[in-house]
């Protein structure tokens, strides 16, 4: 599926569409942005169609044609499409370690995720992702504002991400935390 070829902004949103993850959330913001906003940006939320949040999202985002919801891809396909994102919004109500955040950073790709997600310990606010109050639409809103105004500092901010998933998420930095927990628990640390 991937983008259309245009020059707007690019967001993405993969997850299980349902309450907990917050897509409803990010719809809800979607709709508040200013016309001069929604002008700049596309959205594609990548997930199961089949649910009845997912359905109710479908309609919703019936007037915005900026907005796609292509149902579940295929792996080489999100990874496609991390590479044509210029930011991933992770909106989950919940969500102690979201996977694609982490695959999002190892593409050089920004997380604009909220407070309730895992990944929001690591991230440092404008500048390596944003992060907002979970349930605040008004704040996600805001950022994806931020987003716009600021698109020129993007790329850095998803090198500085790449930062954060060698130092955490990465299978190097998985091994070297690993060993340093084995050795202090046998007393060699």
């Amino acid at each position: 599926m991937g983008f259309p070829k245009t020059y707007k902004l690019k967001f993405l949103t993969i997850g299980y569409i349902e309450w907990r993850k917050g897509q409803d959330l990010l719809a809800e913001a979607i709709e508040q942005l200013p016309s001069d906003i929604l002008e700049k940006v596309e959205f594609v939320l990548v997930g199961q169609k089949t649910s009845a949040m997912a359905e109710r999202l479908s309609k919703k985002i019936e007037a915005f044609p900026n907005v796609f919801m292509p149902g579940t891809v295929s792996r080489e396909e999100v990874h496609r499409l991390l590479d044509g994102s210029d930011v991933l919004i992770c909106p989950s109500r919940e969500d102690p370690m979201p996977t694609v955040c982490a695959e999002a950073m190892m593409h050089k790709v920004p997380c604009l995720v909220s407070s309730a997600t895992g990944t929001a310990a690591y991230i440092k606010d404008e500048y390596d992702g944003l992060v907002f109050d979970t349930g605040d639409v008004s704040e996600l809103k805001e950022k994806i504002i931020w987003c716009v105004s600021n698109s020129d500092k993007l790329k850095g901010m998803g090198e500085k991400a790449y930062e954060i998933y060698e130092n955490i998420f990465s299978t190097e930095a998985f091994e070297r935390n690993l060993l340093t927990y084995v050795e202090k628990m046998i007393g060699k640390a």
